[in-house]
């Protein structure tokens, strides 16, 4: 294959993993709604029930692989709405412990039978091996992603083109 042929291939790919993820959210967004729910909350629900005891605001944003702040006004929310109480943590006085009450314990609940039935609707098309294959290959790619450094990508370019943004905005 030619290099301006792959590099076509690329780009198209690489849009059309983007473009589904992004319907993919958006639609899973819109099921959430009729749960009151945003993505972040639900996720938040979620660690809180994994979590039991030992769900302090940071054992969240570890779980979720954000930081402390992303996840305080989502607590707070959640806290507002009665679905989240928090204690006093047993062992250390100084931090607490979320845990769902009884109101987020049944949304939740209904939420996750939902998401559920959610996904098999989406991937109900596909065969089994159509999904593993998927997998697979979003495996590989979340890896490779992870070995990449972007900074590297940008230094590699020359100094003009990296700049030639800043001089735009700043016109």
């Amino acid at each position: 294959m030619k290099r301006d042929q792959r590099s076509k291939l690329e780009t198209t790919s690489w849009l059309a993993v983007v473009r589904a993820y992004q319907e993919c959210n958006r639609r899973y967004a819109q099921l959430l709604k009729c749960f009151d729910l945003t993505i972040p909350q639900f996720d938040v629900l979620n660690a809180v029930r994994q979590l039991g005891m030992d769900a302090t605001p940071r054992a969240i944003a570890d779980e979720l692989v954000v930081t402390r702040g992303n996840i305080t006004g989502v607590l707070r929310r959640l806290q507002e709405r009665a679905l989240l109480d928090t204690r006093h943590h047993e062992y250390d006085g100084r931090s607490f412990v979320c845990i769902l009450t009884p109101g987020g314990e049944r949304l939740l609940d209904e939420a996750r039978l939902a998401a559920a039935r959610f996904i098999t609707a989406q991937l109900e098309p596909f065969a089994s091996r159509e999904l593993q294959e998927t997998e697979r290959q979003m495996n590989r790619m979340r890896l490779h992603l992870q070995s990449m450094n972007p900074d590297e990508i940008a230094r590699a370019l020359p100094v003009r083109s990296r700049t030639a943004g800043k001089e735009a905005a700043n016109r």
